[in-house]
Formats: C-alpha cells, sequence, structure tokens
C-alpha cells in the first residue's frame, strides 16, 4: 500500500472533530451538492469530506472545591491537526491557550467604609457648597440688585405712616425687590423712624444702603405750604363755607361727610355720645364748637384732604384746652356748679360770641356762672339767635319767646344751651376756665369800640340800658 493510500484509511482530525458532534448522514447519490453547476468540462473543485465527532469534551470548567464557584478555567486545546486545513487556501487558527488558576487576581467585591464615607462627604460637601453660593447670590442681589438704579419715582411718607407702611409702598413702587428680607434688614442695622413728606431721591432698583441713606440720610422735600384762616365764633356751617373759600381745592360735601370721621373726636368730659336731632346745627355731626378757630399751616400734598384740616382743627382745640386748663386750672365755681369741660366749652362759646373787647371776656364769663348759681335765664341774646339760625340784627320779640333749648332768652329755659353756639377762641377758653371776680348780674354795651357797662341790680342795669339807647348801640 503507497504512503497515499495509507492516509486515506487513518481518520483525519476534522474527522475527529466532527466525530464529537454525532453521525454525519449519508450523502444522497442522487442528490447535486449545492453550488454552482460544475462547467461542462466536467472539472469541479474537490469537496469537503464529512469527519466523525469524538466524545471528548471541548472545554472543561473547574470547580473551587472550598467555596463550590469556579477557580479557574482550563481551556483544552484541540490537537494541532484539528486546525489542519483541508484546503491548502484555508488559514490555519492559532490553538486555544490553557490558562492557569494562578495567573488571575481576585479583586474584592465590596469597597471599605472609608471610602465609602470620603465619597458621601464630598457629595455632601459640593451639593452643601452649591446651595450655599446659590443663596448667597440670591441674598446678595436681593440687598444690592445688579446694576445702578433706574427710574426715578415719586415717593411720599404719609403722617402716621409705619415702617411697614413704607416697605410696602417701596415694593409696589418697584424700589426693593423683597419686602419680607428688607424689613428684617431694616430692623436690624437701623432704627431711627423715617420722616413723613416727598421725596425726590427714590429710585427703582435701588440697594437696602441706598433707600436708607435716600430717606435717611438726605430726608425729604422741604414742604410747600399755603395758609388757612378761621376766624373765631363762627358756627359750623360758617366754618365749612369758610375752608371752601379759603382753598378751593375743598369741597364742601366731603367737608361735612368728613364731619362725622373718628380723627375728629377729642377727649374732653361730656362730650355727647350721639348728635342731638333737634340740634340746630345743620350738619347733624354734634362737632359745633370742637374745631379750633386758628391760621393753619397746610402743606401743599394735602390741599385736597378734607379730613386733615378738619382733623387739625378738633386736635387743636383739644391741645388748647388742655394748656389753659393747666396753666389756669378751674375756678371755684365751676367745680361749685359740677360742670363738665365740655360745659366749660359752652361758657366760653358765648363768651366769644357776646364780648367785643378783651377786658370784657372774663367779666361776661362771671355773669354767666353768676345766673347759673342763682338759677336763672342767661339772657343771651347770641344764643336765640343760634337757635334760629338768623342774625341778631333782625330778632323779633317773637323770636324771643322761642321754646328752644338754645334760646336763652326764654325765661322758662334755665341753665346753658345743650351744645356751644359757635367756635371758642383761646382767649374765650381762658375766660371760661378763670372768671373775673364779682357779683355782676348784667351788662350791656355802652362804649363806642364795644365795651360794656356791668351791674349787679336790674335798676343799675336799666340806667346803664338807657345810656346804650342814647348811643344807638341798642
Amino acid at each position: 500500500m503507497t504512503d497515499s493510500e495509507e492516509g486515506d484509511d487513518k481518520p483525519t482530525s476534522v474527522d475527529r472533530l466532527l466525530s464529537r458532534f454525532g453521525p454525519v448522514p449519508a450523502a444522497d447519490p442522487q442528490r447535486r451538492p449545492p453550488g454552482p453547476t460544475p462547467p461542462a468540462d466536467g472539472l469541479s473543485r474537490p469537496q469537503r469530506q464529512p469527519v466523525a465527532p469524538t466524545p471528548a469534551p471541548l472545554f472543561e470548567e473547574p470547580h473551587d472545591d472550598v467555596f463550590g464557584t469556579p477557580a479557574a478555567v482550563a481551556v483544552a486545546a484541540p490537537p494541532d491537526s484539528v486546525f489542519e486545513s483541508i484546503y491548502d487556501d484555508e488559514p490555519v487558527e492559532p490553538p486555544l491557550e490553557v490558562i492557569d488558576r494562578r495567573d488571575w487576581v481576585r479583586m474584592p467585591r465590596r469597597t471599605g467604609p472609608v471610602f465609602r464615607f470620603v465619597v458621601v462627604a464630598l457629595i455632601v460637601g459640593f451639593v452643601v457648597a452649591t446651595v450655599f453660593n446659590r443663596v448667597t447670590s440670591w441674598y446678595d442681589d436681593q440687598l444690592d440688585p445688579p446694576g445702578p438704579p433706574t427710574a426715578s419715582v415719586e415717593f411720599a411718607i404719609p403722617a402716621g405712616a409705619t415702617a411697614n407702611d413704607v416697605t410696602q409702598r417701596l415694593y409696589s413702587e418697584g424700589v426693593i425687590a423683597n419686602p419680607t428680607l428688607f424689613r428684617y434688614w431694616l430692623s436690624s442695622n437701623f432704627d431711627a423712624e423715617f420722616q413723613a413728606g416727598e421725596y425726590a431721591c427714590v429710585q427703582q432698583d435701588m440697594s437696602f444702603d441706598e433707600v436708607v441713606a435716600c430717606l435717611d440720610g438726605q430726608g425729604p422735600l422741604p414742604p410747600e405750604f399755603f395758609t388757612v384762616t378761621v376766624p373765631e365764633g363762627l358756627r359750623l356751617t360758617e366754618i365749612l363755607v369758610r375752608l371752601q373759600q379759603e382753598n378751593d381745592s375743598y369741597d364742601l360735601a366731603n367737608l361735612e361727610r368728613d364731619l362725622r370721621s373718628p380723627l375728629l373726636d377729642i377727649e374732653l368730659t361730656g362730650i355727647p355720645e350721639r348728635p342731638l336731632l333737634e340740634s340746630p346745627d345743620s350738619t347733624g355731626s354734634g362737632r359745633e364748637g370742637l374745631l379750633f378757630p386758628a391760621t393753619y399751616q397746610i402743606n401743599e400734598r394735602n390741599a385736597a384732604d378734607e379730613l386733615d384740616i378738619l382733623a387739625q382743627m378738633a386736635q387743636t382745640m383739644e391741645s388748647k384746652f388742655n394748656a389753659a386748663k393747666a396753666e389756669l386750672g378751674e375756678d371755684g365755681v365751676i367745680t361749685e356748679l359740677g360742670l363738665t369741660e365740655y360745659e366749660v366749652l359752652i361758657v366760653a362759646s358765648l363768651i366769644e360770641e357776646e364780648a367785643i373787647t378783651q377786658a370784657d371776656r372774663p367779666l361776661i364769663s362771671r355773669v354767666i356762672y353768676n345766673r347759673l348759681l342763682r338759677d336763672e335765664a342767661l339772657g343771651i341774646d347770641a344764643s336765640t339767635c343760634y337757635a334760629l339760625s338768623k342774625s341778631c340784627a333782625d330778632l323779633t320779640g317773637e323770636d324771643l319767646a322761642s321754646a328752644s333749648p338754645w334760646n336763652t332768652r326764654n325765661t322758662a329755659n334755665r341753665g346753658l344751651p345743650p351744645t356751644p353756639i359757635a367756635s371758642p377762641g383761646e382767649a374765650a377758653i381762658r375766660a371760661a376756665l378763670a372768671p373775673e371776680p364779682g357779683e355782676y348780674l348784667f351788662y350791656v354795651r355802652t362804649e363806642e369800640d364795644g365795651g360794656h357797662t356791668f351791674t349787679t341790680n336790674l335798676a343799675d342795669h336799666n340806667a346803664a340800658v338807657q345810656i346804650c339807647r342814647d348811643r344807638g348801640y341798642c
């Protein structure tokens, strides 16, 4: 047998490899192999020969005897002949390499606690630093917005405004971005109170420091004033007309409306809680005699604020009365009669309407108190004029008999009228608190300058009345 024939009978490496996968079915002689049809000359390419499989395993996976896990993988390399080429033009693949378990490096499956702590600490530190930077940046932007202040703002602080009022106004005008933060910052860094008035330095988008420098440092603009003069002895309705004449920005209907504001309430004892329905005061407000006559300085920005001037007049009446009482005290007759402060003010209004000269005021005051002590009608013409809402020059005999409780010429009406009949000035208030000593019961005008003659009996009074008639004063 030749060498070639011996090679045909001996199984090749391919045969041994294929034998591991089971027997190869026999080829059908009638079936044409896949591929192109051989050429007509009968030449064809040699066909691959089937190889019987072998039962030997290709790979092994040994296990660790202790942990029951794969310890190392030993890859069995097939014999070199397995990769022998059937065809000369096929490449020869390299054999599989056997890896020894001693060449492996076992990596730890879990990190240690120190490492984990460091990682967590770094993450937390990064988050805290980021949040802190953002909060700090936001806080700085609230205190001092980026860029310079922008548009100017017409800004005024009204009298009596609180820090919260000022803060809300600054926020609504776009001067500050955060009113809550400004209030806390203000309470921590600024103790003074802002002055009422108009400010020309306020702009939008100002820093907190700039706001305080404007409102507290520069302060308000000097106010511009105009004067309103209300003379003594006017009735309440006359005062309202006078105010409207002095300042045409006042509205008469608004003046009457604002008379009912609680801002006009003053602290004098004996003031009625409710207006008297039968009062000659047509406003029905109960404020007759409670507005102090004087010259008032009115801020231009309050030119159309009727309540402002009325409140000033009421507060001035209270302060003037209290100041005079603190200086002069009360005459003993006031205590003897048990008069309230409001009733003393009624006496002052009667003095204001009757007296023409300063010297006569304390004397007329004494006549009123003496008649009250005797429980006699006061007999004051001015009260009758007020009761009938008419001029004293037009009084008739029928008017003098009017049953109005304000008509002190009616002998049936004893004591003081229920309310003041006009607004008394400071001199009349002082005269009511400190009457001239004496027993005077009567008085009548006898002098060209308006002076009166005071008498203690009716006979002397009638003689003085004749002088008044002879001189044309009555």
